[in-house]
C-alpha cells in the first residue's frame, strides 16, 4: 500500500480535518497576494486615486510622502526587486523543504515572514522600503510554494485539481480586499499593516501540524508517514484506522538527497522542465501585466483592480470542473487557455490609451480570465510531471522563472503608457507561443504522481505514445515539426502492434 492507496482505501481523500487546514492556512491565502500586489495602491500616482477615492491625502502613497512623484519609476523598480526576492526565495525554500521536510521549510519562512512586513511599514526612505521588499518577497515567495506542495500532499491525487483551484481562489479574494481595504484606509503604512495582521492566527495554528506523509515516504520514513496519516484519518472521524506503506524502490535509498543536477540530468524531466519553464514565464508575465496595468482598461483603479480580481473566480471554478474530465485534462486547459489569452492581449492593441470603453474592459477581463485559467491549471500539472523526490525543487525553478517574468511584469504599466501596442504585442505573442508548446507535454490525468525516477520510467513504458499526442490538434502537427511527427510515426507502429496482438 502505497501514500495514494491509504488515503483512498483509508484515510479519505480529504476530510474534515484537511478542510481546516485549508480554511486557516488560506488566511496567508489573502495576506501575501495584498501585499505582492499592493504596490498598486503603495505606489500609485495620487492623482489617479483621487479620480474614484477623496479619503486621499499627502502621506497616502510613498510616492507622494517622500517627494517621487516625478520619478514613478521607483514604483516600478520597487515592485520588481519584491519579486528579484521571490525567485531567489523559491529556488532557497525549494531545496530546504525537500532537505529538511514541507513542515520545517514552512514554519521558519513564516515566523520570519510577518516580522519583516510588519517593519517595512515604518521604513524612511524608498531604499529602506525597497530592501524590506526584497526580504518579503524572498521569504513570501519561499514559504507559500513550500505551503502549495504541503497543501497538495495531505490530500488524495484525486482532489488535487479541485484544492489546487482553492488554493489559487485566494488570490482573487486578496485583490478585492485590497482593493476595498486600499479605499477604506488609503494610507499606505497602515494598509500594509493590517494586511500583515492576517498571518497572525494561521501563524499559531502552525504549531499543531505534521510533516507531509508524503514526503515522509519519499524519504523512506515508512512508520512517521503511517504515523501522519493515522492521524489524519482519526481526525476524519476514521474509527481505529489500520493501515501499512510498502517499501519502494525510493524507500530503499533514504539517504540520497536531489538536487537540481538530478532533475537535468533526466532526459525527460529536462524537457518537461525546458517547456513548462517558459510557460510559466509567461503566465506570470501576462498575469501581473494585466494586474497591474488594469487601470489602463478602465477609467477608476479600485474597480478596475477589483473586477480584475473578481474575474479570477470563474476560472477556479472551471479548473474544479474542466480538468478532471478526459476530453479536457490538464494540457488541453493549458494551451488552449493561454492561445485565448495571448489573442485578447492583441486585440488590445485595436483600442486607444485614451479609450476606457467597456468593449475595451470586457476584452481586457477576458485575457484576465483566460490567464488565470492557465495559471491555475499548471499549478495542479506541474506537480503531477514530477517525481516526489524533486517535485519541490522542480516547483521552485519554474516558480523561478514565473518571478522573471514578474519582474519584467513589473514595468508593464509604464510600458503600456508609453508605448501599448508594443506591450500588447509582447504579451499575446508570448501566450501564443507557450500554447504551443505545451503540445510536447504528456497528459497526467489519470495517472498517479511519480515518487521517483524509477516511477517516471516505468510511466512512460505504461502509456503508449498515443497518450503523448491524442490533445494535438490536426493543424498543430505540421507546426511542431519533426518531433511530433517521429512520435506519431511510433504511434502507428504500436497502433499496428495491438491489431496483430488481437
Amino acid at each position: 500500500m502505497d501514500v495514494d492507496d491509504c488515503y483512498a482505501k483509508v484515510v479519505g481523500p480529504i476530510g474534515r480535518y484537511q478542510i481546516l487546514i485549508y480554511s486557516v492556512l488560506g488566511l496567508y491565502g489573502l495576506s501575501v497576494p495584498c501585499i505582492s500586489v499592493g504596490i498598486v495602491f503603495f505606489g500609485a500616482d495620487p492623482s489617479e486615486l483621487r479620480l474614484a477615492n477623496n479619503r486621499i491625502q499627502n502621506d497616502s502613497t510613498f510616492l507622494m510622502e517622500w517627494g517621487l512623484l516625478e520619478k514613478q519609476w521607483i514604483s516600478d523598480l520597487t515592485q520588481s526587486i519584491f519579486f528579484a526576492g521571490f525567485l531567489f526565495g523559491v529556488i532557497v525554500f525549494g531545496q530546504l523543504s525537500d532537505h529538511f521536510g514541507r513542515y520545517a521549510a514552512m514554519v521558519t519562512g513564516y515566523w520570519l515572514f510577518l516580522p519583516t512586513c510588519f517593519l517595512s511599514s515604518f521604513s524612511t526612505s524608498w531604499q529602506m522600503f525597497a530592501t524590506f521588499r526584497f526580504f518579503t518577497g524572498f521569504l513570501g515567495g519561499g514559504v507559500t510554494l513550500v505551503q502549495y506542495i504541503y497543501l497538495q500532499e495531505i490530500v488524495g491525487q484525486s482532489w488535487w485539481a479541485l484544492t489546487g483551484s482553492i488554493q489559487n481562489s485566494f488570490f482573487a479574494f486578496a485583490l478585492v480586499l485590497l482593493c476595498v481595504c486600499a479605499y477604506y484606509l488609503p494610507q499606505w503604512r497602515h494598509l500594509l499593516q493590517l494586511v500583515t495582521y492576517l498571518q497572525i492566527p494561521p501563524l499559531l495554528f502552525l504549531c499543531f501540524l505534521s510533516e507531509s506523509p508524503r514526503w515522509l515516504y519519499s524519504k523512506g520514513r515508512l512508520q512517521d508517514a503511517e504515523k501522519v496519516l493515522i492521524k489524519i484519518a482519526k481526525r476524519n472521524g476514521v474509527k481505529n484506522p489500520v493501515l501499512s506503506l510498502k517499501i519502494r524502490s525510493i524507500a530503499a535509498k533514504p539517504k540520497k538527497v536531489y538536487t537540481m543536477v538530478d532533475l537535468i540530468k533526466h532526459k525527460e524531466t529536462l524537457k518537461r522542465i525546458g517547456v513548462m519553464a517558459y510557460i510559466w514565464f509567461v503566465n506570470s508575465l501576462v498575469y501581473y501585466a494585466l494586474t497591474f496595468a488594469a487601470n489602463d482598461i478602465g477609467s477608476n483603479t479600485y474597480v478596475s483592480e477589483a473586477l480584475s480580481g473578481l474575474i479570477e473566480l470563474p476560472s477556479v471554478v472551471l479548473c474544479a470542473i474542466l480538468l478532471n474530465r478526459k476530453w479536457c485534462g490538464r494540457k488541453r486547459a493549458v494551451y488552449s487557455s493561454m492561445i485565448l489569452s495571448g489573442i485578447a492581449c492583441l486585440g488590445l492593441i485595436a483600442f486607444k490609451t485614451t479609450d476606457k470603453s467597456s468593449g475595451k474592459l470586457a476584452l481586457g477581463l477576458f485575457g484576465k480570465l483566460t490567464i488565470s485559467f492557465s495559471f491555475n491549471t499548471i499549478y495542479v500539472y506541474a506537480p503531477e510531471l514530477y517525481p516526489t523526490s524533486v517535485r519541490n525543487i522542480a516547483l521552485g525553478s519554474l516558480s523561478m522563472f514565473a518571478r522573471v517574468g514578474g519582474i519584467i511584469a513589473s514595468f508593464s504599466k509604464s510600458l503600456i503608457s508609453t508605448n501599448p501596442v508594443l506591450g500588447y504585442i509582447l504579451f499575446g505573442v508570448a501566450g501564443v507561443t507557450a500554447g504551443f508548446l505545451t503540445f510536447l507535454l504528456p497528459e497526467t490525468l489519470g495517472s498517479k504522481p511519480p515518487d521517483s525516477f524509477e516511477d517516471l520510467d516505468k510511466q512512460k513504458l505504461t502509456f503508449p505514445a498515443r497518450k503523448l499526442t491524442e490533445n494535438i490538434p490536426l493543424s498543430a502537427k505540421g507546426v511542431l515539426g519533426k518531433d511530433v511527427k517521429d512520435v506519431l510515426e511510433k504511434q502507428m507502429l504500436l497502433n499496428n502492434e495491438d491489431e496483430d496482438t488481437l
